[in-house]
């Protein structure tokens, strides 16, 4: 965001998420931090799924993921993927991660 003298930016606000865009078919979704001194709650509120049709690339954006976060369940076959795991990012968020048969 444009620096305004007239309301300066806290050094700590600076290197947060302004607006990030996700469209997600005809819907579109906008994910901000929030910034110092305004109230959050960390947890485990929202589980991202995310189904992918590639082995491969189920792997790689699983340990992309998986990159300075814990893994909950490694990546393995199960009764509806041949590739499933769940892990936890850096930032606390919690992914299903699915290869789609």
């Amino acid at each position: 965001m444009p620096e305004n003298p007239e309301m300066p930016l806290p050094d700590e606000a600076k290197e947060r998420v302004l607006n990030a865009h996700l469209k997600v078919g005809n819907t579109n979704l906008m994910i901000s931090d929030t910034l110092p001194g305004q109230p959050y709650q960390l947890g485990s509120q929202t589980t991202i799924a995310i189904m992918i049709d590639n082995i491969e690339k189920t792997k790689e954006v699983f340990n992309k993921l998986a990159e300075s976060g814990k893994v909950q369940m490694p990546l393995q076959e199960t009764f509806w993927s041949p590739s499933y795991g769940q892990v936890t990012d850096k930032f606390g968020i919690e992914w299903q991660v699915s290869t789609v048969q």
